[in-house]
Order: structure tokens, then C-alpha cells, then sequence
């Protein structure tokens, strides 16, 4: 089925013909057409770097294109901004939520008005708590939100992607694109979300939905469009298109060796080497008497529910949580990290959950690889250019961030490969200990594929410690070779990873197994 053929029975409500943009020498989007009819959600699916994100933005005003017609309900359109795009009833909702952290819940829903009305919204600030509630009301999701007047600073991750899908929602959209919506949100609180989209599809709006979790795609589509490289592949509905069919068009031959690779050779000896970590009796904000050990060449995946206090745990090891009692041996010497510079002195590095707190977003690729090393790339505190740009392109071939050069603009790259970024950057400074929270979110199943087989290296072949955090258990049952699982704050299981998902899952949610 070609791209002009998705579906001629119902009408599109945005479509795009002949779509192109490149990037210097990168060519994100090829002639792409395709179209997204109303009253039906639709799985955009492609690896990071298919050019889904690119897609996108073309469609919403934030850049233009090279070449194309973007059509809304049979018109050709031109957005010249993301704002007129809204006001035209195409919204999207960003897998890194843009809020301002300094205003409410209730400001940042109506934030757009800001935008449009400025002296008429800034009047009606003081009124937006009770509109915020009003809304909520309205859209039957008073409860999935705090109290509307909470600063959005002190927001979960979770919480603040429900406050951008609500301000999306609240502009009564024609065309809603869901980019990753759901990489913070609990299975639970994605169930929320779909119940919501399903209503959308009903009143008759064209939801595109991109996500990497094929399963919660599947359950919820009408119909799919697969990207590869820039450039359409197929279309049809989820009969045609399956989950095995969509991963295969999606990876095509290019990772199918790199998916192979990743088996279960799972090093159940590391616990007889060198401790690289340990953590004894740890007690802080979030957690209590902690207990657990890494050795050197061990894959330890850390599970729990969202808000068990793993994060909190990795914060209190980098420095960045005051520790109330307890203490943190690095390999055999006790050691007190007032913070992750001293934790990476130390031989600990740290990749945080949220993307968005990590990339330095105004510069280049290369700055972002090397920033954390820039002391060692040079003398007497002047640095190398001609060493950091060397040291940038290794960094780039050796863990295949995908990028027009070390000098493009991080901003240039897709999600994926951003942190492919973010975990070269970490491994630039050559640790003894990996700490990695949420190392895989909104990665695509290839891409995934290479991070875990890059990891399996590092610590089976070169004797890295790796301690990840992850909600999918799937991820937790593929990679480590020791699972430790934390309910409320403390370790309730410390065990190798050959009992399969179960005891995991009783342990995580304070069950009895069977």
C-alpha cells in the first residue's frame, strides 16, 4: 500500500505531499506523502533518526520544509509558527514537556493565551486556578493532576507530561500528535491517557500517536505508517502491519545482526569479583536502610514502581540527595560524594532520567561529548580544539551517534540519538561504575538493541560496573545480571536474574509470589 493510498474511505483532516527537509548533508525527510484521517488514531512508527520527529515539526509550524504541501481539511496551509499552528487545531504534545518551572500548573495550561493576549492573560492570571480546575473538570481528569496552583518545579516527571497533555487537549485540537506521551507515565496512568485519546477519536479527531512501546500501539491504533531513514515504507492497518511486521520494517537488515547479538549470556560469576559500589544501611529523604553491592563486570538492573525511591537512592550515591546515615565504599575505600564532579573524580557517572536537564540544548554535538573532560584536553588550563574535535569524533564512531558532524547542533539530532550523546558523555570519562536511570527511554527497539549490546561489553569484557534504573521489566529481565528491587523506599529483593518476571513483580509491588 503506497502513502497516498492509507485510507481514501475516510477523510484526512492533515495530510502531506511530497514533504523533504534536510540538515546540511543529512537528509531527514525524502518525498515523504502520507495523510492522518479523521476520527482515528494513527501509529507513527520509525527508529530514532526515521525522521518522525522531523515529520512532525513540519506539520506544527516549528520548522519549514524544503520542499511540500502540507494540507489541513483539504486546504493547503503554512504555518509560520507553532502558535499559528495551534490556533488552527494542530497541537502536539512533546516527549519533553515545555513548561515553565517557575509558574503553576494553572499558568502553564494557559500558557497559549499568554502567547496571543499577553495584557488580557497576565490580568486573568489570578483567575487561571479556578479556569485550570474548570478544565480538569471538564475533561474528566480532575484527578490526575495536583492541586492547579502547585509550581511546576516540583512536578514528578510524570506529572508534568499530564500538564502539556492537558493544555493540548484544552485547545479542543483537530490534529493531536502524542510524541512519546507516555515514556514517564506508570502502565496505570497510560491507561488513563488511551481512555482519553479514545474519546478524542470518537469526537472525531486525528490522533497521532508515536511511541516506542508496540504493545500499548497496538492496542490502541486504527491504522499504522511506518518511516525508515527519512522516508516512508508502508501504511495499513494493524492487520497488515504487526507488531513483528513493523519491527522488521522499521530496523530493515541494517541492526538485524546487533538484535541477535543481544542473548542471554548473562555473567552469573561477577559476584565473585572486585565490589566496584557498595551501599550500607543507606538512609535519606525517600529511602531507608539500603543495602546492596556492584561488582566489577556486573549488569545490576534496580526495578520498582515509579515513586519507590531508586532515583532518590542514585541521587544520594552521586551527591546530589543528603545521605541521613550510612555509608558509600567505592571499590575498598569509604568515601563521603558531595557531588556527581566528586562522584566522577571518584569513578561513578551518572545519566539522569529526564533528557531535558542533561543536554546543553544552544550547543553543538561535540561540546555535549566532551564537556565533562574538557580538563583533560588540554594544558594549563587552555583547551585543545584540535584534541577535543579528535576526541568528539571517537566518541561519535564508537558508540554510533548518528549526527551530520561533531559540530551540528544537538538540537539536530533525534531523540535517540541524544542519548546516545548523554551515555558516550558518561563513558568519555572512563568510570568504574555506570549509573543509568532510565537508560532507554523513548529509544526505539533497534537503538535499544545497540545500547544493551554496548553495555553487555563494557561490563563483561572490560570489567564496567552498570547499575541501571528502568520501569520496563522487560529491560530488567533482558540485561541484568542481578535484579535488586525496591517497594517504599527499601530493598525487598537482591537476587541473580534467573527466576524470570514473577518474583520480581511480587517483590515491586509487595505481593506473595504464586
Amino acid at each position: 500500500m503506497t502513502s497516498s493510498q492509507a485510507d481514501d474511505a475516510v477523510p484526512a483532516t492533515l495530510a502531506v505531499a511530497g514533504m523533504a527537509k534536510s540538515f546540511g548533508p543529512v537528509k531527514a525527510l525524502r518525498d515523504v506523502s502520507l495523510s492522518f484521517p479523521a476520527g482515528a488514531v494513527t501509529g507513527l512508527l520509525g527508529e530514532n533518526g526515521a525522521g518522525k520527529s522531523t515529520l512532525i515539526r513540519l506539520c506544527s509550524g516549528e520548522m519549514q520544509p524544503d520542499q511540500g504541501v502540507l494540507t489541513l481539511e483539504g486546504r493547503n496551509v503554512t504555518f509560520a509558527s507553532p502558535l499559528e499552528a495551534v490556533s488552527a487545531g494542530v497541537v502536539v504534545v512533546h516527549q519533553e514537556p515545555l513548561l515553565v518551572g517557575e509558574l503553576t500548573i494553572a499558568d502553564n495550561l494557559f500558557l497559549y493565551d499568554l502567547g496571543e493576549r499577553p495584557a488580557y492573560a497576565a490580568a486573568r492570571r489570578g483567575d487561571n486556578v479556578r479556569r485550570a480546575r474548570e478544565l480538569l473538570d471538564r475533561l474528566e481528569m480532575a484527578d490526575y493532576l495536583p492541586d492547579p496552583a502547585t509550581l511546576c518545579r516540583d512536578l514528578s516527571a510524570a506529572s508534568r507530561q499530564m500538564v502539556d497533555i492537558v493544555r493540548a487537549l484544552s485547545r479542543d485540537p483537530k490534529v493531536l500528535f502524542l510524541d512519546e506521551p507516555n515514556s514517564s507515565l506508570t502502565h496505570e496512568e497510560s491507561d488513563r491517557l488511551f481512555r482519553v485519546v479514545e474519546r478524542l477519536r470518537d469526537e472525531g479527531v486525528a490522533v497521532v500517536l508515536v511511541s516506542h512501546r508496540l504493545a500499548e500501539v497496538f492496542s490502541i491504533v486504527d491504522h499504522v505508517i511506518v518511516l525508515r531513514d527519512g522516508a516512508f515504507v508502508a501504511a495499513g492497518d494493524p492487520r497488515e502491519i504487526d507488531q513483528q511486521r513493523a519491527v522488521t520494517l522499521m530496523a530493515g537488515d541494517r541492526k538485524r545482526a546487533v538484535v541477535e547479538s543481544v542473548v542471554a549470556d548473562r555473567d552469573l560469576s561477577s559476584e565473585d569479583a572486585e565490589v566496584a559500589l557498595e551501599v550500607v544501611g543507606l538512609s535519606g529523604e525517600g529511602f531507608e536502610d539500603v543495602d546492596f553491592a556492584i561488582h566489577r563486570g556486573e549488569i545490576v538492573g534496580m526495578a520498582g514502581l515509579v515513586g519507590a525511591g531508586r532515583t532518590e537512592i542514585a541521587e544520594a550515591v552521586i551527591g546530589l540527595r543528603r545521605v541521613r546515615r550510612g555509608s558509600i565504599r567505592v571499590g575498598s575505600r569509604p568515601v563521603r560524594v558531595s557531588g556527581p564532579g566528586k562522584a566522577q573524580r571518584l569513578g561513578v557517572a551518572y545519566v539522569a532520567e529526564e533528557r531535558r536537564t542533561e543536554v546543553f540544548h544552544a550547543q553543538t554535538v561535540g561540546y555535549n561529548l566532551t564537556v565533562r573532560i574538557l580538563d583533560r584536553l588540554g594544558r594549563f588550563g587552555w583547551v585543545s580544539g584540535r584534541r577535543t574535535n579528535r576526541v568528539a569524533r571517537e566518541l561519535t564512531e564508537r558508540y554510533g551517534v548518528k549526527a551530520a558532524s561533531t559540530e551540528a547542533p544537538i538540537t539536530s539530532l533525534s531523540g535517540g540519538n541524544q542519548q546516545k550523546v548523554l551515555l558516550a558523555r558518561a563513558l568519555a570519562a572512563k568510570p568504574k561504575v555506570l549509573i543509568l536511570d532510565e537508560p532507554t527511554r523513548g529509544v526505539d527497539v533497534g537503538t535499544k538493541a545497540e545500547i544493551y549490546a554496548t553495555l553487555r561489553d563494557l561490563a563483561h569484557t572490560e570489567g564496567l560496573a552498570v547499575w541501571f534504573i528502568s520501569s520496563e521489566l522487560e529491560e530488567v529481565v533482558e540485561l541484568a545480571d542481578r535484579v535488586v528491587v525496591v517497594r517504599q523506599g527499601r530493598v525487598t529483593r537482591d537476587a541473580p536474574n534467573d527466576a524470570g518476571p514473577n518474583p520480581i513483580v511480587a517483590a515491586a509491588m509487595g505481593a506473595t509470589e504464586g
